[in-house]
């Protein structure tokens, strides 16, 4: 039987053609519930029992199968996964809890959503890879393929809010305290980097976009993602780093020429650590996310990548490497803060600390805890964000 990709039966001439009604022709017929005895078909019959013409061009069309029951704003869902196993359920992430929706669908359905984000995001390309990840139309996608997952094609979706939350709605729901925020629109002022460190899901990419538009209205911002997620700003360049081994490090270092005020990258992950140290250290500062559990994860993290970015441009290695990358670290002239956010004891999100990496320079040896200024610290009595210190670096010594 044929997928239902590109061959569906006629329609009446009166349903839509271009692709934009068609998708809301659609979501039309989802909200009105005719599309729920339409699922358990794959797509070729279930588009003819609707009366879809089979000469639709579905990459032209906004529209992603199963993954639009979850789709409007109603439902707090956040993020969408699919396993792979043909008797596999959808399930859901919604209001912060993962739930098992019960909602299963043809596996021919799979395949096309596969197909359809892949299409849409890269132009040209019709063959989903192993492995795929990108953003398209708000969906933050990551899936592979059954040479990657012999189970079944899987789905691993994030749905990108329509209006990115500022700093003020942050403070409005204590994600964190106004106090924190201003002390951290001082620092992004006054030329500091920012690190922003966190586990999956803890709200890192919110807060980095809510940072990157308050200084956004008056700074040139270079961001760099492997898909198209941050929020654009009145003058920002945004560049989709290559995904060649290096790709994230040449792009940091192609924005430098770009003249910014603040090099965004989306997640540290790589050798471009390095690269971003370096600027920071020449005038160019950062903001970016990173995987972490804590303060000290965060900033060994923020080490052994900058080594590996260290290791391919030079063939140094062992201490004297490791000294050049806590140098940069702990230099008086990078200014850096970690922001760790994760869950409070209550199961909220919101920021846990906020720290000030202190001078140290090429002291001290890999591995040791690197040292620290606490700033914010949450406070479990209080259950709010409270100030623990006061900052040593010149942006803000003597008034914060």
């Amino acid at each position: 039987m044929q997928s239902g990709w590109d061959t569906l039966t006629q329609t009446p001439a009166s349903l839509p053609t271009t692709g934009a009604a068609i998708a809301d022709e659609l979501r039309m017929l989802l909200r009105s519930g005719r599309l729920r005895d339409c699922w358990h078909l794959p797509p070729a019959e279930a588009f003819a029992r609707l009366g879809f013409d089979g000469a639709i061009r579905w990459h032209e069309v906004a529209w992603y199968g199963p993954l639009e029951i979850w789709r409007d704003p109603e439902h707090a869902v956040s993020d969408i996964l699919f396993n792979g196993p043909l008797d596999s359920p959808f399930f859901v992430v919604q209001r912060g809890m993962m739930v098992n929706t019960g909602v299963m669908v043809h596996p021919a359905w799979i395949d096309w959503t596969q197909r359809q984000l892949v299409q849409r995001s890269h132009d040209g390309l019709v063959d989903v890879p192993a492995f795929a990840q990108g953003v398209v139309d708000g969906l933050r996608y990551a899936l592979t393929n059954r040479r990657a997952s012999p189970a079944g094609p899987s789905l691993a979706i994030r749905l990108l809010p329509e209006r990115w939350a500022t700093l003020d709605d942050l403070v409005q729901s204590n994600v964190i305290s106004r106090e924190a925020s201003d002390l951290l629109l001082a620092a992004l002022n006054g030329g500091a980097s920012v690190l922003i460190a966190g586990p999956t899901g803890s709200g890192k990419t919110t807060l980095a976009a809510a940072l990157s538009q308050a200084i956004g209205a008056r700074m040139r911002l270079v961001v760099i993602e492997d898909g198209g997620e941050l929020p654009r700003s009145a003058n920002s360049l945004h560049i989709e780093a290559p995904a060649e081994a290096g790709g994230f490090s040449r792009a940091v270092t192609f924005a430098l020429r770009q003249k910014p005020n603040y090099i965004i990258v989306g997640e540290v992950r790589g050798g471009e650590a390095m690269a971003m140290l370096q600027a920071a250290a020449t005038g160019h500062p950062g903001l970016g996310t990173i995987h972490a559990a804590t303060v000290q994860g965060a900033l060994r993290n923020l080490e052994r990548m900058a080594l590996i970015g260290l290791a391919h441009e030079t063939t140094g290695a062992g201490q004297a490497a490791a000294q050049i990358v806590r140098g940069l670290i702990t230099s008086d002239v990078v200014n850096l803060l970690v922001v760790l956010i994760g869950r409070t004891p209550h199961g909220k999100r919101g920021v846990l600390a906020v720290e000030e990496v202190l001078p140290q320079g090429a002291q001290g040896q890999s591995g040791d805890p690197f040292p620290t200024n606490p700033l914010f610290r949450y406070d479990r009595a209080s259950e709010r964000l409270a100030r623990a210190g006061y900052v040593n670096a010149g942006w803000g010594a003597g008034r914060l």
